[in-house]
């Protein structure tokens, strides 16, 4: 893993999720089990409370050394969009299976709430607080906003844990969202997070964990991009989630473009698929997220 991935309890932009040791944590390494959010501030001067997006990179849940997908993009969101921008580095599935699922779960419902319970102390308006995952970290993304209502049978719990977890807006790059091999062909993330599971708790996670399985007419509104050439995660996980998404009446702002490149975050320079971080910031102005 980069060594970029590690908590440093000296850097003031860096927050740790939980006070004390993670739930399910296997020791104190702060490369390895301590999940945390590394703040990226916006340039506005206004003392108005800003809104929030919680970047959650991709890397097949195993890993996060995609960078394009990290700072990069809370950059742009900071700077460009005016939001204050954080992106979750939560913990990776290890080579014996520690910290599969639920762990990454924890990770992430547990970043939604924290930013809500410190909002005051942040600058943040706690009914603007947005997620947007890519590829594993979609799949993510995605769960966070299907499954709010549960808190993923976490062990411990202190008054962070009463805020809301459902993040008010869903954005998905090159998403994974299909955890049914029936649907889409299994992926990484699938081997990694679902890493020994068997039997009926399987079969029930297949179902539980696939984004197209479980939309309701509570899923906040979602914008999505694909490239439809994708050669690493299948497209129809996003097609599967589009076509769910649209039978429930769920707000979705699609954009399936017919190239581009897994992995590219921001997209710079790969004609059609570099529009979309534009497209984002109009689509965020109109659902009332940013600041007038």
């Amino acid at each position: 893993m980069s060594s970029t991935n590690c908590f440093k309890p000296n850097d003031p932009r860096d927050i740790r999720l939980w006070d004390g040791p993670a739930p399910g944590a296997r020791g104190d390494d702060p490369c390895r089990d301590v999940p945390y959010l590394k703040v990226f501030r916006t340039w506005s001067g206004s003392q108005k409370p800003k809104a929030a997006i919680i970047v959650i990179g991709g890397g097949g849940y195993d890993r996060l050394t995609d960078t394009k997908e990290q700072a990069p993009v809370a950059e742009y969101f900071s700077q460009t969009i005016g939001v204050e921008a954080f992106v979750l580095y939560y913990r990776l599935v290890q080579s014996d299976g520690t910290y599969r699922y639920p762990a990454p779960m924890w990770d992430g419902q547990r970043a939604v709430k924290l930013i809500r319970a410190r909002a005051a102390q942040l600058g943040i308006d706690p009914s603007h607080v947005a997620v947007f995952g890519f590829s594993a970290g979609g799949h993510l993304a995605s769960t966070l906003a299907l499954h709010s209502a549960s808190d993923f049978d976490l062990p411990i719990h202190d008054t962070v844990d009463e805020q809301r977890g459902r993040p008010d807006l869903l954005g998905l790059g090159y998403p994974v969202i299909s955890m049914d091999p029936a649907d889409v062909p299994p992926s990484g993330s699938y081997n990694n997070l679902l890493r020994d599971f068997d039997g009926g708790e399987l079969r029930h996670l297949q179902i539980y964990l696939s984004g197209e399985k479980n939309v309701t007419d509570r899923t906040p509104p979602v914008f999505l991009f694909e490239s439809m050439d994708d050669a690493r995660i299948s497209p129809q996980n996003s097609v599967l989630f589009v076509s769910a998404l649209r039978q429930k009446n769920v707000p979705v702002d699609a954009h399936l473009f017919p190239h581009g490149e897994h992995g590219a975050g921001l997209a710079q320079g790969i004609p059609g698929e570099e529009d979309w971080p534009e497209m984002y910031h109009r689509w965020l102005d109109a659902q009332g997220f940013l600041e007038r």
